[in-house]
């Protein structure tokens, strides 16, 4: 039986290339698909397509009315961006109410995160921000479906997320981050996996199953010679020091202490990825990371 997949946030980033690929999944007869958009902000291209609904979903509406909105939705995707996440724990109330829910895939998309991190106070009300639906989820007691991602390529090789800008032909790291692989992310890819993991035959199966999807595993070193290769000449290495975690991690307005998480991790070497029962994506057959960072250059 053809199940029904919701998606939120379809607009943006994630979203948009989570329902490009859920409409493929439409075309071949796997899914029926609905999205819920704002008012007035339809996207484009999904109006003439058989099997996908347009919905409109106002998140500042009513509870009753969200509640009516989710309705006849099995999985749910929410793609939600940053600003919108503090109102997913409200739409996790309307589908803690579905009769139809079986399983949602929270908008936490981010590196694991362990127990004594999340108990750090800088980190701590940045880890409950991105994980507002997920910990409502649980207390709803509502399946789950996580997924894992590494820093995004565009916060990665253009925002500089951590201090990489592939343009400036510089790349932030200490010896010990030189040597270790961080993890990026392809936007096209969690997209794709997104898409892949909502349109499984049986959504029973993923049911509370969690999930990784990482594209790209650079070293330091690597980057510097990818860097110095695109822009053609050497690459710069800044050395991140102990007074640069510390200044970091003091900036809350701009999310410091997360960025501090990641140049942790890459020192250490320890990622959580493939650990326990997560199910580690390595379906990418896109664009390499050379193309991908050129992209942003």
């Amino acid at each position: 039986m053809v199940h029904t997949v919701g998606i939120i946030g379809a607009n943006g980033r994630v979203g948009a290339s989570a329902a490009k690929g859920l409409a493929e999944a439409v075309k071949e007869g796997k899914i029926k698909l609905v999205i819920l958009h704002r008012p007035g902000n339809a996207p484009k291209g999904f109006d003439t397509l058989h099997n996908v609904e347009l919905r409109v979903l106002d998140l500042e509406s009513p509870a009753s009315e969200i509640e009516k909105s989710v309705l006849g939705i099995q999985v749910f995707i929410s793609a939600l961006g940053f600003p919108a996440l503090p109102s997913e724990p409200k739409l996790v109330d309307a589908l803690a109410k579905s009769p139809d829910l079986i399983t949602y895939i929270p908008a936490s998309y981010s590196t694991t995160w362990t127990p004594e991190e999340e108990a750090d106070p800088p980190l701590t009300p940045i880890i409950r921000f991105i994980h507002g639906g997920w910990d409502r989820a649980k207390e709803k007691g509502i399946a789950v479906t996580p997924i894992y991602t590494g820093i995004f390529d565009v916060y990665f090789f253009e925002y500089g997320f951590v201090g990489c800008v592939v343009k400036q032909n510089t790349v932030w790291a200490n010896e010990k981050q030189l040597q270790n692989r961080i993890p990026i992310t392809a936007i096209s890819h969690l997209g794709d996996a997104l898409a892949r993991i909502a349109a499984s035959p049986d959504p029973y199966s993923i049911k509370n199953t969690t999930h990784s999807v990482v594209t790209f595993w650079p070293s330091g070193d690597e980057l510097v010679s990818l860097y110095t290769k695109i822009n053609g000449k050497q690459a710069t290495v800044k050395d991140f020091t102990e007074k640069d975690r510390h200044e970091f991690r003091d900036d809350a307005e701009n999310f410091g202490a997360a960025k501090v998480g990641y140049w942790d991790k890459w020192a250490s070497g320890n990622w959580d990825y493939e650990t326990g029962d997560k199910v580690y994506d390595r379906s990418y057959s896109g664009e390499g990371i050379e193309e991908t960072a050129r992209r942003f250059a």
